[in-house]
């Protein structure tokens, strides 16, 4: 990198340029596919919706385990711990 303070930022300002020229081109290539892009993340996010939804839907199961040592518990003791 240049030493001169002046340069360097003309380096910088050139480099900068320059990247938002290809950028814009880049974009130019890709406009026809961004609604599409956006209309597909839509489409997910309402997917992934649905299935959050039919996951809390389906009953969860119960633990006998842990209930009959609690039952057992509660009548040894007659309070439950």
């Amino acid at each position: 990198m240049p030493r001169n303070r002046v340069m360097y930022l003309g380096v910088l300002v050139v480099a900068a340029s320059a990247l938002l020229y290809l950028g814009g081109m880049l974009i130019k290539l890709i406009e026809w596919f961004l609604p599409w892009a956006a209309g597909a993340g839509v489409a997910l996010i309402l997917i992934g919706l649905w299935m959050e939804l039919q996951k809390n839907k389906k009953p969860k199961p119960v633990n006998d385990k842990a209930a009959t040592e609690t039952q057992a518990q509660t009548t040894q003791t007659g309070e439950p711990r």
